[in-house]
């Protein structure tokens, strides 16, 4: 088995039950939604520092999330895991690099899109979120955390929410 390349206990920081963890989403939700609310001025203006626009981090983020979704709904259930291979990921320069599917277009995601595209995602996001338990046994590889489980996931599509967020107070006060 691969070894994961960090800690997957540093996810509990988004909480240590599930109710924890919804909460914390809900309020990153809401974070992450009134930067993108602020930055239409620059919308698709690469942020400094950054190698994207606030458009490429929402698609960039919608798309982890969109992906994750199903997978969450999958280790909730009683339906077969098969094994997947174990790939870790790929730092460079001090930052985990998504993988190519992931990555945002370069125009990114239209602003008309947050009260349509977003306002749907986060609708089911925080469905599934209602739903999510610990899943011990039942697991699925992630390429920076190794197995993890359902909440871990939850956690992790938290976790990654607040970095961008960040990213994006960050640009929008540089």
């Amino acid at each position: 088995m691969t070894q994961p390349m960090y800690d997957p206990a540093v996810l509990k920081a988004m909480g240590q039950t599930p109710e924890e963890v919804r909460t914390r989403l809900g309020v990153e939700l809401d974070r992450f939604e009134a930067q993108l609310r602020g930055r239409q001025a620059d919308w698709n203006i690469t942020q400094p520092g950054r190698d994207w626009s606030p458009a490429q981090e929402a698609e960039h983020v919608l798309k982890i999330d969109t992906s994750i979704v199903p997978l969450m709904r999958l280790l909730l259930s009683d339906k077969e895991l098969r094994p997947m291979p174990q790939v870790p990921g790929e730092i460079i320069d001090g930052k985990r690099q998504s993988p190519a599917e992931l990555l945002p277009s370069d125009g990114g995601m239209p602003y008309a899109a947050l009260d349509t595209t977003w306002a749907e995602h986060r609708q089911k996001l925080e469905e599934m979120a209602a739903r999510v338990e610990p899943t011990p046994g039942r697991t699925f590889w992630h390429q920076f955390f190794g197995e993890i489980d359902a909440l871990d996931w939850l956690r992790m599509v938290t976790m990654h929410m607040r970095a961008h967020r960040k990213l994006l107070e960050e640009g929008a006060a540089a």
